[in-house]
């Protein structure tokens, strides 16, 4: 087999991945200002890895780009928070494109494979010119914006209108994605505030960069931004804890989620969440290993801050209707370290699930946090 060919199989064999099979899209925002709508994103896994594709200017813009996925209709019925998660290693594709690695929750339900996204959209575009503008609300909810394509200059670039003067295309949709009958024809690239046209990459062409990208990388394209950290040296045989998910947004770049599991000199973890409890998802180890104990270690962080209470929960398959709760504790803390303890059990992935905080105020934080095998 020649090896392009062997490379091609090598990329269709990565549609098997079980992720979710549905396109998902997310709202960008920053870090440093979590209310900010800066702009939009879709993903798309390639692998193991999780992607986000959105205009360049809007991964500038963010400076430490940070994602709020849509929320889907069973986390609606639910009553599930929007997943949340950062991007790293930004990639500038040419023609105002960018894509990016994303790490957190969202990484577990990263909509389609990118290779599955359909390129051939000539004849949409020819049956009417009638379209919508898809984005996501900083509520994660779906909006929708009713447009006319008013041109096409046949090299990869649309142009489209507002079919209502009064609903115009506003600052912080560039990335929102153009529909035709339910198809993803395109990706908001910016709009002329003087009148109020947006230009839109074609997705076959906006596709095209994706893919040449993809091509390039090597067969292992490298795994999240939380495995980079050094990891904590427990002394456990099969025990290397890090962190893999988390509901609230760090203060800032220096206080993310990941420093949890981090050696070193790594700051700890702070965040001002938005709603309570406050979630972070931490993998065990390397597939399943048996967890008895966890370790808070609040050394170095004001007393005030520290998680009054956690629940904890265990995931042994890793499907997301896999956890199961374990303990509910109020903390008590002894040189500024809180043990909870409970009967050995197998795990992949352990949820801490944190309410409120000693002092009672917004701001939560914590140095590290160690798995016990007792």
């Amino acid at each position: 087999m020649i090896p392009e060919l062997r490379r091609f199989c090598t990329l269709l064999a990565c549609l098997a991945w079980p992720l979710a099979a549905s396109a998902q899209q997310a709202l960008v925002t920053t870090q440093d200002a979590a209310a900010l709508e800066i702009g939009q994103a879709f993903l798309a896994h390639y692998g193991p890895q999780c992607y986000a594709i959105m205009p360049t200017h809007v991964v500038q813009e963010a400076a430490r780009p940070a994602l709020l996925r849509e929320v889907t209709p069973p986390m609606q019925r639910d009553k599930k928070p929007p997943l949340l998660g950062e991007t790293h290693d930004a990639v500038d594709l040419g023609g105002d494109i960018g894509i990016a690695k994303v790490s957190g929750a969202i990484a577990a339900d990263c909509g389609t494979g990118a290779l599955t996204v359909q390129r051939s959209v000539d004849r949409l575009l020819q049956q009417g010119r009638l379209a919508t503008l898809r984005s996501i609300n900083g509520d994660g909810t779906v909006a929708q914006l009713a447009v006319a394509i008013i041109d096409d200059d046949g090299r990869g670039t649309l142009r489209v209108q507002p079919t209502h003067p009064d609903n115009p295309i506003r600052k912080g949709l560039s990335g929102s994605i153009l529909m035709i009958d339910g198809v993803m024809t395109g990706m908001l690239l910016s709009v002329d505030a003087r009148h109020g046209i947006g230009k839109v990459a074609r997705i076959d062409s906006l596709m095209a960069k994706v893919d040449a990208h993809l091509m390039s990388l090597p067969a292992a394209s490298g795994s999240s931004a939380a495995a980079r950290a050094p990891l904590v040296n427990t002394g456990k045989p099969g025990l290397s804890p890090r962190v893999v998910g988390w509901s609230a947004l760090p203060l800032d770049d220096n206080r993310r989620a990941a420093n949890l599991t981090a050696a070193g000199d790594a700051l700890s973890w702070a965040s001002q969440p938005m709603t309570w409890p406050v979630t972070i998802d931490v993998a065990a180890g390397d597939g399943v290993v048996v967890v008895s104990g966890v370790t808070l270690d609040g050394r170095g962080v004001d007393a005030g801050h520290l998680p009054a209470q956690v629940e904890i929960y265990v995931n042994l398959s890793g499907e997301p209707r896999g956890w199961r709760a374990v303990t509910s504790e109020k903390l008590t803390y002894k040189d500024s370290m809180s043990q909870v303890r409970f009967a050995p059990l197998r795990a992949r992935t352990v949820r801490l699930s944190f309410s409120g905080t000693v002092d009672g105020g917004k701001i939560i934080a914590l140095r590290r946090v160690e798995f016990r095998q007792d």
